[in-house]
């Protein structure tokens, strides 16, 4: 029996979703520590100190989001918004390297919203009425 296309894109948007949970994951962690390199990185681009725990608690409950389907696109979105603040600060610091990649995830995370789109709480309970 074949796959059908909308299956494969599920099971992509799986694997990319996995990945970009545990980057995020991981990354947002390491934003709560006072003494490690992200904290003196807000500081010389002008934000807040709560700005950092704020990114960071976005990241790590974002990512663990992306592992659930009901999750995933609220999760996605949170992320997407965060990296769109990032995209932006790295441009203007000239980290143009740093803005490429944002952009790529950006992108991915924009496309896992839209693939487990169908599976929020309220889709479900609607189609199902």
């Amino acid at each position: 029996m074949p796959v059908s296309r909308w299956r494969l894109r599920l099971i992509a948007a799986w694997c990319l979703g996995l990945y970009l949970a545990w980057l995020y994951v991981r990354m947002g962690w390491i934003k709560f520590d006072p003494k490690g390199f992200w904290t003196a990185a807000f500081v010389r681009w002008g934000y807040p100190p709560w700005m950092r725990i704020a990114v960071g608690a976005v990241e790590v409950v974002g990512g663990v989001m992306l592992l659930l389907p009901w999750t995933a696109t609220v999760g996605a979105l949170a992320l997407a918004a965060v990296m769109a603040g990032a995209w932006l600060t790295r441009y203007l610091d000239g980290r143009y390297v740093d803005v490429a990649w944002i952009s790529a995830y950006f992108v991915g995370l924009l496309w896992i919203a839209y693939e487990w789109r169908e599976f929020r709480p309220w889709s479900i309970a609607r189609t199902r009425c």
